[in-house]
């Protein structure tokens, strides 16, 4: 069997307080947003989702620096007739803490099909791959 590995690591600010997102098998998840520089300035914002356990006994304040470590999670919605695919991180463990952005991502795994090189419009390299 191939090696697999899912890992994202993420510092930033935290945008919104967590709002519900969802219940499976009993247990309630939340959905919020960090903001995470990049070097070039630009901000990203990452959607997080976590267990209601994960975020018990936590303090949440828009502004504050968390680091979130887990995994890229994806899932296909169907609106309007319309298909979306959501990528989302999906949290294993949160702390407050201070410090520098961080946007760590680690996926190795075995290609669905050929990788594909392009140039976008403004002549920028971009190899789009899928993993299994």
């Amino acid at each position: 069997m191939e090696h697999i590995t899912n890992c994202i690591v993420l510092h930033g600010q935290l945008q919104d307080i967590p709002q519900f997102s969802h219940e499976n098998h009993g247990r309630q998840f939340f959905r919020f947003c960090l903001e995470v520089p990049r070097l070039s300035g630009a901000v990203d914002i990452l959607p997080v989702i976590a267990e209601e356990n994960l975020l018990s006994g936590l303090e949440l304040w828009p502004g504050e620096c968390y680091t979130v470590t887990g995994q890229i999670r994806s899932h296909n919605i169907r609106e309007n007739g319309r298909r979306h695919l959501l990528i989302f991180v999906f949290a294993n463990a949160l702390l407050c803490e201070d410090g520098e952005p961080i946007n760590d991502v680690l996926l190795e795994g075995p290609l669905c099909r050929e990788p594909n090189y392009r140039r976008t419009p403004l002549g920028r390299e971009i190899c789009d791959v899928m993993l299994a």
